[in-house]
């Protein structure tokens, strides 16, 4: 199909409506947010200090970091990825629990006993890892060249984004074992120095991009001008 028949046809039939499900996926993480902005100011009597005050807001914004980029990253795939698979629809169910698991799992990290702040923390780990391989394999489904789903200049981009997903969950599991608990920094556990990779591994990824995409921009003129010559 050439691209003017493509163009008339989108013309025909209107922009693509919007799956009820995606809609239900923006509610859920909106409520998400909530929760945790709720939990942070039925906190405020615990606050003594302006160290109490900045550790909460650092600790809210780790959580909150993590839904937005995840609800950023859901949003860019399912404007490409059809809903019709059985499979699709399933991951999709699976996404929206872990992510309104996710603040019940943190509040408890943070504000239950000391007792059930190890299995909590492996709990929230697993969600994490679950969440970020659900978006790995829908990327991976985008970076399919036989669903034609993407253009082929942009599948080798979305396969080192469903890697660098598929790793960070590898990290949030591994993360779970006891080692990662008894052994301490500064006292905190290792398991929550862990949890920093993930986003370390995003910033690794973007500024390779950007810089591989700068070298590209400083060689094209000199394409240009060897094929003048």
């Amino acid at each position: 199909m050439s691209a003017g028949n493509s163009s008339t046809s989108q013309t025909q039939t209107g922009p693509r409506p919007k799956p009820r499900i995606e809609s239900l996926s923006d509610l859920i993480f909106g409520l998400a947010l909530s929760v945790g902005a709720i939990t942070l100011v039925g906190n405020i009597n615990n606050l003594k200090t302006s160290g109490d005050l900045l550790n909460d807001i650092i600790v809210f914004g780790y959580s909150f970091l993590i839904l937005i980029v995840v609800w950023m990253r859901y949003t860019k795939i399912m404007s490409v990825l059809p809903f019709e698979r059985p499979r699709t629809i399933s991951l999709n169910v699976a996404l929206l629990f872990t992510v309104s698991l996710e603040p019940f799992l943190f509040n408890v990290l943070q504000l239950g006993s000391s007792g059930i702040r190890d299995p909590a923390s492996q709990f929230y780990a697993v969600d994490l890892g679950v969440m970020l391989a659900i978006l790995a394999s829908f990327t991976f489904a985008l970076a399919d060249e036989d669903r034609k789903l993407v253009p082929k200049d942009s599948i080798r981009e979305f396969k080192i984004e469903g890697i660098t997903m598929a790793i960070a969950a590898l990290i949030f599991f591994i993360s779970t074992l006891g080692i990662f608990w008894t052994n301490r920094a500064n006292g905190e556990p290792w398991r929550f120095y862990i949890w920093i990779i993930p986003f370390a591994l995003s910033g690794i990824r973007r500024r390779g991009k950007s810089m591989i995409e700068r070298i590209k921009k400083a060689r094209a003129p000199d394409n240009t001008t060897s094929d003048r010559h």
